[in-house]
């Protein structure tokens, strides 16, 4: 094994290992000429605290590999995530940009782990190359605080809409006032179809992050009541003291001597049991 493809494996191994069920390695099959590259490390990073107000709950990133040698800088990103491919593209573009000059910077070195680490740092910013893309709605924190929160949407079309436009506005030409009249209705239609559906967008959003804090306390709740809150006694307070003293009576009851001339006899005394001063009698 050359001291190149070393290097790649020890890399991956320490990606491997820092993620562990995070990542995962492909590579081509021996019966490629160029096996084992090219080599793909994918990590779906998941979100960190500082990105918690994006309806986005992790990035999948995957570097390719395609020469045991940094210098080559044939290297690609890959970005797996569903998100608009005008986005996933621009994510792409910037991780590659930052990985190439890593590893020019270094002797040697693929910087895997440094990159993907990169990206967790990023992870807002890398969602905002794009702000058409963004949309924001106002949700709810865990404290019942209202905060401003960011979902990820896909563009519509402007093609379609300005060829029916067009049609429609010849259409028009070649028609009376009233077709004129009935072509700036559907102008108008068409707007406010297009805004009721970024309203319905950014509804949707709300509701599933109220459903996300509704579950988020009910979970804490359930932690602050611990296994308490999960025992069904059926029984008064009364009637779990007196059972409890049954037991213990009963335990007492059968508590035998361990050394001496009575081994193995009812030991009173342990068992609580005193004499009466005026019989003599254990009770």
């Amino acid at each position: 094994m050359t001291d190149a493809k070393k290097v790649l494996q020890s890399e991956v191994v320490a990606v491997k290992t820092r993620w562990a069920d995070q990542v995962k390695i492909s590579k081509a099959g021996p019966e490629s000429p160029t096996a084992p590259l090219p080599i793909g490390v994918q990590r779906c990073v998941p979100q960190p605290e500082a990105a918690s107000a994006f309806d986005q709950n992790e990035l999948n990133i995957k570097l390719w590999v395609d020469s045991l040698d940094p210098k080559e800088q044939k290297m690609r990103v890959e970005v797996l995530s569903e998100l608009p491919a005008p986005l996933r593209e621009a994510i792409a573009e910037q991780t590659l940009g930052r990985w190439q000059k890593l590893v020019a910077k270094a002797e040697g070195s693929w910087r895997l782990e440094t990159i993907f680490t990169w990206v967790e740092d990023n992870f807002s910013e890398l969602l905002l190359l794009l702000p058409e893309h963004i949309e924001q709605y106002h949700g709810v924190d865990t404290n019942g605080m209202t905060i401003r929160r960011y979902t990820i949407v896909e563009l519509q079309a402007p093609a379609a809409a300005e060829s029916d436009s067009s049609s429609q506005n010849s259409d028009g030409e070649e028609s009376d006032g009233d077709g004129g009249s009935s072509d700036g209705a559907d102008g108008t239609g068409s707007e406010l179809t297009a805004e009721q559906e970024r309203l319905l967008r950014i509804k949707l959003a709300a509701e599933r992050e109220a459903d996300r804090v509704w579950r988020e306390a009910r979970r804490k709740e359930a932690e602050e009541l611990g296994e308490a809150a999960r025992q069904q006694t059926g029984l008064s307070k009364k009637e779990q003291q007196a059972r409890i003293k049954e037991k213990q009576a009963k335990a007492q009851g059968v508590r035998l001597r361990k050394a001496g001339a009575k081994a193995n006899k009812f030991d009173a005394e342990a068992a609580g049991k005193k004499p009466n001063k005026k019989n003599g009698l254990l009770h």
